[in-house]
């Protein structure tokens, strides 16, 4: 009302002046700084209390998670447990019928005191059935040619006659040498005698033929040697073809006597045979007993008349009801 402009007084205070600004920023600045400082000297503080950590009282109780073991199941158990192994270098033998310790170790290539021994046996007494452990040997196996053939073993008992040597009984009978030896304790040195009695070692024998001896007939005059009639001497027969072997019948034999042929390999293809007991007049070599192919089997034979007997004691004996006949000789090629 009374003339003067209020719009240009109230702009004039409005406006602020440079220095006023600045004076701000510098109130601004300053305490911008001391904050910053502030915080700077709080920080270690907070480290060493993270460094005191919290005293064990304060430590809160966790309870400790249980482990979890695995179950171990036991291995199940097998009743079929291995039998337990036979010391290195034996054989198992189980008795069977007509089998003494003597027969026995003539069959495994030992004597009765390793036999003894090895099974803490002290007599003679065995049972059908009984296991024995066999001692020295490495393996149970078809010996080489030139050797005794494996197979049960009958023991025979013989009394010497006239003009007897252990080798002509051995070739008659059908057993070796190192077998009477053996059986008879007997060194190389040593002489037999008209009327000894020897226990002779057959292998192979047939039951049919053992069990004769019961019914025979005592001993009679001898027969003649048997007469051999083929191979030819000295005669090479293809191996392609089975060998028949033949002889002259001597007579009507008795119930226990019987033709026993023997073979004697010559040469390294010919293989070891047992003896042959029969009461043919003949026996036959089968191909599979042939040589192989590029080899020579050579053998000497010779067949004779065995007699079976009874002992007193209930045993088996043997007697010759022959002399053996000439010996042939013949190849298979």
């Amino acid at each position: 009302m009374c003339g003067y402009d209020l719009r240009r007084e109230g702009s004039r205070r409005r406006s602020i002046s440079w220095v006023d600004a600045l004076l701000v920023l510098a109130v601004l600045a300053v305490l911008l700084f001391w904050w910053q400082a502030g915080s700077r000297q709080q920080l270690p503080e907070a480290t060493e209390a993270a460094a005191v950590g919290i005293p064990p009282e304060q430590v809160p109780f966790l309870p400790p998670t249980p482990t979890v073991t695995p179950t171990i199941e036991p291995a199940a158990v097998v009743d079929d447990a291995p039998a337990p192994l036979l010391p290195s270098g034996t054989v198992e033998h189980e008795v069977t019928a007509g089998e003494t310790l003597l027969s026995i170790a003539l069959d495994y290539g030992v004597t009765v005191e390793e036999i003894r021994a090895a099974n803490n046996l002290t007599g003679e007494l065995i049972h059908i059935g009984d296991k024995l452990t066999i001692p020295n040997q490495q393996a149970v196996v078809a010996p080489p040619v030139g050797q005794t053939p494996r197979g049960p073993v009958q023991i025979f008992d013989y009394v010497v006659q006239e003009g007897d040597t252990i080798a002509s009984i051995a070739a008659r009978l059908g057993s070796s040498v190192e077998e009477i030896r053996r059986a008879n304790s007997l060194e190389s040195s040593d002489l037999i005698r008209p009327g000894q009695a020897l226990q002779v070692p057959v292998r192979r024998v047939p039951q049919e033929v053992i069990q004769s001896g019961a019914s025979g007939a005592a001993a009679s005059v001898p027969w003649p040697a048997p007469q051999l009639t083929a191979p030819a001497d000295g005669e090479t027969l293809p191996r392609t073809d089975p060998v028949l072997l033949r002889w002259v019948s001597v007579g009507m034999l008795a119930e226990n006597e019987w033709y026993v042929v023997l073979l004697y390999p010559q040469s390294s293809g010919a293989r070891q045979y047992p003896s042959v007991w029969t009461k043919a007049t003949s026996h036959r070599l089968e191909l599979e007993e042939a040589p192989e192919a590029g080899q020579v089997a050579t053998y000497q034979w010779q067949v004779s008349v065995v007699r079976v007997t009874t002992t007193a004691a209930g045993g088996s004996g043997l007697e010759p009801a022959s002399p053996g006949s000439t010996l042939r000789t013949f190849s298979w090629q």
